[in-house]
């Protein structure tokens, strides 16, 4: 393939910034991924390279297939980059697209719905956890980070490829969905009475992980079928969103696992 250089104001990297400064798809539906551990990821997972952006004095080794290769000028390249100590390989990708009952009707469904978290970096880990224990889809509700925002894909560690998602979806709209498709809803509270261990998880059920300051919100607690709590030390208060995540999907992991 044809390596190509491009200019500052080429059209592409207009559309590639533009995409990583808004945490969004290009408008051909790309998404821009940065690092080779990243790309080669992608590859691994059975993801379309679309094109590479590499950086005149990197290398991507071993090298990966790709529609299109540009070379980009160091000084460039800066302009596209979303990390600091970039490795100088940018990747636009064409991920997979799914629907809510694509999610809803998995065998024996174990979901996590993400319930208007605002950090990417626990959307992202959130992802690699839940494809850790087994999950078999994650959910993003209105108000939740961007799933295409680079530092939730960097934090997935390539889990963002693998696992089915639907974002930005009205509340109420999955909460019925839920309801209709037999799934009970699972919320997380530390004053609730049962504890996670007292579930049994080896049923569908979809996990809601609420806002990180302010946790779930009364309509999401009203639309729960049960609310359970992570045992712990009283001292600690709460634990962070995408820790508590871990704990209660590890619970469901273990009990699958009998």
């Amino acid at each position: 393939m044809e390596t190509l250089s491009l200019g500052k104001h080429n059209s592409k990297l207009i559309e590639l910034r533009k995409a990583i400064e808004h945490g969004t798809l290009t408008s051909e539906g790309m998404l821009p991924i940065e690092g080779p551990k990243l790309v080669h990821e992608a590859e691994r997972s059975g993801i379309h390279i679309h094109s590479l952006f590499i950086r005149k004095d990197a290398a991507l080794d071993p090298p990966v297939s790709a529609a299109n290769i540009y070379e980009v000028e160091p000084a460039v390249f800066k302009s596209i980059q979303s990390t600091e100590t970039s490795q100088g390989v940018v990747a636009e990708v064409r991920m997979p697209s799914f629907t809510l009952p694509d999610l809803l009707g998995t065998s024996n469904p174990l979901l996590v719905v993400m319930a208007r978290l605002q950090d990417p970096g626990n959307v992202g880990t959130i992802f690699r956890v839940a494809e850790c224990f087994d999950s078999t889809g994650c959910i993003g509700l209105k108000g939740t980070a961007s799933v295409f925002n680079s530092k939730t894909v960097r934090a997935s560690a390539g889990s963002l490829f693998r696992l089915p998602y639907v974002w930005d979806l009205d509340g109420q709209a999955v909460f019925r969905a839920l309801q209709d498709a037999g799934i009970p809803v699972i919320g997380t509270s530390p004053t609730a009475g049962k504890r996670i261990d007292d579930w049994d998880w080896s049923k569908p059920a979809a996990v809601v992980i609420g806002n990180e300051g302010s946790g779930l919100s009364d309509e999401e607690l009203h639309s729960c079928d049960t609310v359970l709590r992570i045992p712990h030390n009283a001292k600690v208060e709460s634990l962070n969103s995408a820790t508590a995540a871990a704990v209660v999907l590890y619970e469901a992991f273990r009990q699958r696992q009998k």
